[in-house]
């Protein structure tokens, strides 16, 4: 019987276990922290991407990278966590808003979009499954969203806006149903408050070890799979799969805010394209609020992020930071979504950007406009995860899955 270890509890690391103990594979699941579901996957503003926020990929890499991955979120989810997958809490349809000092001029961006959305119909013309949170739309995006312009935002601010059926999931609700099927799971057994500090092979197994409250631990596997994030470098290479070059941790807050009354139905934005943010509209009156220029507070080309940035990855933030957080992206969003300066902070966190690219968004050359890089490096029986965006996660978290249950070659 295999004895397969999988780093790291996130959303990929969560996925790759459910799959496997699916194929009555037995797995221990490990994590740093004391539940699944509990950083990046968690703490990001949750919108499930069909590439149209990447409009400086003219190859459009992204664009299909990223549509494989939405259209099958839905039906990967309820293949995990049951029918409830289908109620998943989603927020108001995405504005997307053109700033004025913008990368791409408006006839280019509804270029992209158009073939965005030909390269969706034809996804979906081959294939009945696939659904975009259970839905099948007809079209991606409409110019109609400009007369929202003078009816929610302000034109002053704006260049232009288009109507997108783009959504944002409530990542909350989505750890909520992860955790239970894990721990509802006879097949996984979670191995919280372990970090991982290296990963050996030995007479035809693997030795992970590692360190944690109670001290260091060790646990040898038949495979491993590896879906640390912000650490799978650091453990790659210590196993001697040396990482490609240029890949960047960003480390970006969120606000989370009860919204006045007014805007509890409002539509979502994202403004484009550039160091801007996100409004995204959740149900039951809430609003997860980004603002690049204030939340992007760390940076760094290292294999993996520096320990300053475990607290708040865990949404521990002190309180003083949390009220300047706060006030500063909601001041920023103001001017041009009016009456978010009438929400209330409820919560600042923050989530690890792993991405490759060397100069950051602003920059219209820069790789970070790109999200193509996803997929499993297997050598061995060890596997090393790139799920690159929360939307690609549960696609990628199957392919490694599939890995273990059947290597490539047959061995």
């Amino acid at each position: 019987m295999k004895r397969v270890a999988v780093l790291g509890a996130g959303l990929t690391g969560v996925g790759a276990a459910l799959e496997l103990a699916r194929n009555d594979v037995d797995v221990t699941l490990i994590d740093q922290d004391d539940a699944p579901m509990n950083r990046a996957g968690l703490r990001n503003e949750g919108k499930i991407h069909l590439g149209l926020n990447y409009a400086k990929d003219a190859s459009l890499a992204t664009a299909r990278t990223l549509l494989d991955g939405a259209l099958r979120f839905r039906a990967l989810l309820e293949r995990w966590v049951g029918p409830a997958a289908d109620g998943l809490a989603t927020s108001t349809a995405f504005v997307y808003l053109v700033a004025r000092d913008l990368l791409l001029r408006s006839e280019d961006l509804e270029a992209y979009y158009a073939s965005v959305d030909s390269l969706y119909r034809e996804r979906l013309a081959g294939d009945p499954r696939l659904d975009y949170l259970g839905l099948r739309p007809e079209r991606l995006y409409d110019g109609c969203g400009r007369g929202l312009l003078d009816a929610v935002f302000r034109r002053s601010h704006v260049a232009d806006a288009f109507q997108t059926v783009e959504r944002a999931i409530d990542t909350d609700e989505l750890a909520r149903l992860l955790r239970r099927a894990v721990a509802e799971s006879a097949r996984i057994r979670f191995r919280p408050g372990r970090r991982v500090e290296g990963v050996e092979s030995s007479g035809g197994a693997f030795r992970v070890e590692g360190s944690g409250p109670a001290g260091s631990w060790r646990l040898v596997a038949d495979q491993v799979v590896n879906a640390l994030w912000e650490g799978r470098r650091r453990i790659d290479s210590s196993f001697g799969l040396v990482p490609d070059p240029g890949w960047l941790h960003r480390l970006k807050f969120r606000t989370i805010v009860k919204l006045p009354a007014m805007l509890r139905r409002a539509p979502s934005a994202s403004m484009v394209l550039g160091r801007y943010g996100d409004v995204v509209i959740l149900p039951r009156g809430t609003a997860c609020l980004s603002w690049y220029p204030v939340g992007l507070q760390g940076w760094t080309h290292e294999l993996g992020p520096p320990e300053s940035w475990d607290g708040p990855c865990r949404g521990e933030v002190d309180s003083a930071q949390a009220c300047w957080m706060a006030a500063e992206t909601i001041a920023a969003i103001e001017p041009w979504y009016p009456g978010i300066g009438q929400s209330r902070p409820l919560r600042v966190d923050a989530g690890v950007i792993v991405a490759h690219g060397c100069t950051d968004v602003d920059d219209a050359d820069s790789e970070l406009h790109s999200r193509s890089r996803i997929g499993v490096v297997s050598v061995d029986g060890y596997h090393s995860v790139e799920p690159a965006k929360l939307t690609t996660a549960p696609l990628v978290a199957k392919i490694a899955a599939e890995r273990v249950i059947a290597p490539p070659g047959g061995s």
